[in-house]
């Protein structure tokens, strides 16, 4: 038993497996970040995809907020249960209680941020592949009311940062989210 184990702790880093409790652990250690992104929303009824550009910002323990530049103004505030959109029309408060489908999405992705793993089990069957440099995160929605319109959402990272986010719907519907650093932030 003793000489597994020194083989075991001998194998380099790359060829242990990666887990979940692994990745929990990174992100559970960030206690906020605010990167740059682009989405690219593919629409099925639609000839052209949908670009946006702008900021997303965490704060732990459950705050999200995006800030859309281009090629529109729009600020989604998330907080607690209390989702806040802004645009040019006006404002709009939701109440996430009474939208289980869309808090359980948000939960998910919150969860992961948190590396809370508990709250993402809660919602989602879920598969890790790859290693903490580079890592796929694969969720399957539980939720009925999530399921009925989400397929799956892949969360790639790398380390305790998120790179993409690709959000597949039943209905066909595909949106990507390509994010960076901010400039001056990790």
């Amino acid at each position: 038993m003793l000489s597994l184990m020194l083989v075991l702790a001998a194998l380099p880093c790359a060829a242990r497996a990666f887990d979940l409790a692994e990745l929990m652990a990174l992100m559970g250690r960030v206690e906020g970040s605010r990167v740059v992104f682009e989405e690219t929303k593919h629409v099925s009824s639609l000839t052209a995809p949908i670009v946006r550009r702008g900021t997303l910002r965490y704060v732990r323990p459950d705050r999200l907020e995006m800030h859309v530049e281009s090629p529109f103004f729009e600020r989604m505030d998330i907080a607690g249960n209390m989702l806040t959109i802004e645009t040019r029309r006006g404002v709009r408060h939701i109440d996430l209680a009474g939208e289980p489908g869309a808090a359980a999405w948000v939960s998910g992705i919150r969860a992961t941020l948190a590396g809370d793993r508990p709250a993402l089990a809660r919602y989602f069957a879920f598969e890790l592949r790859g290693q903490a440099a580079r890592w796929t995160l694969t969720l399957l929605p539980l939720d009925p009311a999530l399921s009925g319109v989400i397929e799956r959402i892949v969360i790639d990272g790398a380390q305790a940062r998120l790179t993409r986010i690709e959000v597949n719907e039943r209905a066909g519907d595909r949106t990507v989210l390509v994010v960076q650093p901010a400039s001056g932030d990790r």
